[in-house]
């Protein structure tokens, strides 16, 4: 009887999946590359490093203006007749987006550090309002 072995074996690699599939949505183990990041895919990089440095300010500016939410109600209710609590879904979204946005960007250096190539999921490029590369 001939007994037949398996020609490759490859281990396991859960971390790595997950960090390629949440951030290109690359989960396979033939859709992961070591080749060198193209040019558009540096571009995003720097672009969603850009982002979080604004999200971040954004974020710091309504967190830091508690003091005057209460003149920003008084403005906008002056303006637009109705009385609402502004500052507070404002600063919710503006945590939501930096959360998401430093997300992706943990994901990202992870990608620099394993050596994977990086490959931002078209998802993650349309959210942030910009036209996916041609590429």
């Amino acid at each position: 009887m001939v007994r037949h072995q398996p020609l490759q074996y490859y281990e396991p690699q859960l971390c790595l999946s997950c960090l390629t599939g949440i951030y290109g949505c690359r989960w396979k183990r033939y859709q992961r590359s070591h080749d060198d990041t193209t040019p558009w895919e540096r571009l995003w990089f720097l672009l969603l490093t850009f982002t979080f440095g604004l999200t971040l300010t954004w974020l710091y500016f309504w967190w830091e203006v508690h003091n005057d939410y209460d003149e920003f109600n008084w403005y906008l209710y002056n303006r637009m007749g109705y009385w609402s609590d502004w500052p507070v879904p404002i600063l919710v979204t503006t945590a939501a987006a930096f959360a998401y946005i430093a997300g992706l960007l943990v994901l990202a250096l992870c990608h620099i550090a394993v050596g994977q190539q990086m490959n931002l999921h078209w998802l993650h490029k349309a959210s942030s309002g910009l036209p996916p590369s041609p590429l």
